[in-house]
């Protein structure tokens, strides 16, 4: 496999690593030179970095390790198959399921953490178990019989005390463009949300030249998923995958939200905002890259995504960086009506099965030398380097205390905080593929340190933008976090379901649910553009062709997940 060299020559400085003790155990890897390079396979929708990106030499210099980045193009489980059979596996790899592991492809981190990377394990220590749980063998009851960790979970791990006022869920995303021409109307029902849609559209046929479009629904690759959650968000449950948990007479039962009334309600009613001309008929046609160019135009009134997909480095940003400003989103937590109540926001949970792998083509004292690097990456005065940047250059140092009224505490000028806002300037001065993946310190700390500069209280009040400061002032909250719930429910024991989806690669019955999942996926692909887009009088009869078809794959699914439901309420409890 052909893989780009980012630098062609590491620092002399490397990082001191540990030794593996003795009894034969192999020692920690020991280049001659000290240098390191690692080979890692992402999906990132990412530019290769420049060779004198700052951050990557800061990590050159200090740690004399370099990357070689194999960035996904094109159909991401085609490629991971491809990995997988040809055998030609780099380094490492972004993990965003189980094909890596059920293949057999990724190294058992746990005893590599436990033995040579103190900071890793303390990180992880909270949810240590639960890493555990997610990748380890078990029996046919869901007993572990042989402890495994595959992966290193790359965000939902606190450090320190939960500072949100980020928002990047779901969502039913608007531009504020729309809430401000209305007076920030209070908007609570998917029908209200819809007509203000409309209402503006009909107002505002163009923008900037080019046709509004209303509504926008992301359809392609494994980002459909955004095209069969909305009824679980309707319906009042939290993100609980393909399905949501009932409590019946104290037994906790699993449901599919695919084929329920919730379901068939919203695609009724998708079917109707279709016909007024509200969702954009591109929608099952276009790829990533025009969906989300639609975005970055500025021209998309609304859609139903999770913020992560489209904000940060990605299409919103562009919007900032144009001085479009009005054209970014506010998220709003609807429902189908008033009875329902809102479960959009969550408590923090460590993101399982996500993150980086190293593979079995990596040798171990490689391997070892890897984890030592990531170990000495996440302590604080590297972690600040990764997220804030270089002293002078990304934020200055209050030495009297008069800018923030803290003394020795950072804080950033306007121009440093507008530039941090540029998807160009991040991409040529942060390490971006690196940092998104890898371990992270987050929340609150002590010394007062938080990942992103944005949650110090000073640097928040600063930073936001006027037409931010404007939105919250007319709801009366201080974030968005808190526009969409100021007190979030805890999180159950279960939750999330989602964290528990079959793999094939793990044959038996779970093999026999993964085979149902990907079928009844692809049955959605097919029938859901159908009935938004169908004739209102050919609904029923479609909706019932696609019941039929869902039902026989969704009872072997559901099977298998309430089995899953029932060991997690065993082992991490029910409701909080």
């Amino acid at each position: 496999m052909k893989r780009i060299m980012l630098f062609a020559v590491a620092a002399v400085m490397a990082f001191g690593l540990m030794g593996c003790g003795n009894n034969g155990k192999k020692e920690a890897a020991k280049a001659d030179d000290g240098k390191m390079n690692i080979s890692i396979f992402t999906i990132q929708q990412r530019q290769q970095p420049s060779a004198d990106n700052p951050t990557y030499k800061w990590i050159e210099e200090k740690f004399g390790v370099t990357f070689s980045w194999d960035i996904l193009v094109g159909d991401k489980d085609q490629k991971i198959g491809v990995l997988i059979a040809s055998d030609d596996l780099p380094d490492m790899v972004e993990v965003d399921s189980e094909k890596f592991q059920g293949a057999g492809k990724l190294r058992d981190l746990k005893p590599l953490v436990e033995q040579y990377a103190p900071n890793l394990k303390k990180h992880y220590a909270n949810d240590w178990m639960k890493m555990i749980d997610q990748d380890s063998e078990k029996d046919a009851n869901g007993n572990i019989t042989v402890e495994h960790i595959y992966s290193l979970p790359n965000y939902g791990v606190y450090d320190g005390a939960p500072s949100d006022t980020y928002y990047n869920q779901n969502g039913w995303w608007i531009q504020k463009a729309v809430l401000k021409e209305f007076g920030y109307p209070t908007i609570k029902t998917i029908d209200e949300y819809f007509d203000l849609l409309e209402k503006y559209y009909k107002k505002y046929p163009t923008i900037d030249g080019l046709p509004t479009i209303p509504f926008n629904i992301i359809t392609a690759d494994w980002e459909a998923f955004d095209l069969w959650n909305p009824p679980q968000f309707l319906g009042g449950n939290p993100n609980d995958g393909n399905g949501h948990v009932v409590n019946e007479n104290g037994k906790y039962v699993y449901y599919d939200i695919f084929t329920d009334e919730n379901a068939k309600r919203w695609f009724k009613l998708a079917n109707g905002y279709y016909q007024r001309g509200l969702i954009d008929p591109a929608s099952f046609t276009d790829n990533r890259d025009q969906y989300y160019a639609k975005i970055a135009q500025g021209r998309v009134l609304g859609m139903f995504i999770q913020g992560w997909q489209f904000m940060g480095d990605n299409a919103e940003n562009a919007l900032w960086s144009a001085g479009k400003d009005e054209r970014t989103y506010a998220p709003l937590p609807v429902v189908f009506d008033e009875t329902f109540k809102p479960h959009y926001r969550d408590r923090s949970l460590p993101n399982l099965q996500r993150g980086y792998g190293i593979t079995v083509k990596c040798p171990e004292d490689k391997a070892i030398k890897i984890l030592q690097f990531m170990d000495k990456m996440i302590e604080e005065e590297n972690q600040k380097v990764l997220y804030w940047g270089f002293e002078g250059q990304d934020y200055l140092i209050d030495t009297d205390g008069s800018k923030t009224g803290t003394k020795g505490a950072a804080y950033r000028t306007q121009e440093m905080r507008d530039q941090q806002k540029d998807p160009d300037y991040n991409q040529k001065h942060f390490a971006l593929l690196w940092r998104e993946e890898a371990p992270k310190l987050e929340g609150k700390l002590p010394s007062g340190y938080t990942r992103t500069m944005d949650e110090l209280p000073w640097e928040y009040q600063l930073s936001q933008k006027q037409v931010d400061i404007d939105l919250w002032n007319a709801y009366g909250v201080g974030s968005y976090a808190e526009f969409v719930d100021p007190n979030p429910p805890l999180n159950t024991g279960w939750y999330p379901m989602w964290q528990c989806n079959p793999s094939a690669e793990n044959g038996g019955f779970e093999g026999e649910a993964a085979v149902a999942m990907t079928g009844f996926e692809d049955i959605q692909r097919k029938y859901l553009p159908k009935l938004i887009q169908g004739k209102p009088a050919d609904f029923d009869k479609t909706w019932d062709e696609y019941v039929n078809l869902m039902k026989p794959l969704t009872a072997v699914y559901n099977k298998f997940m309430q089995q899953q439901l029932d060991h997690r309420v065993e082992l991490f409890g029910g409701e909080k």
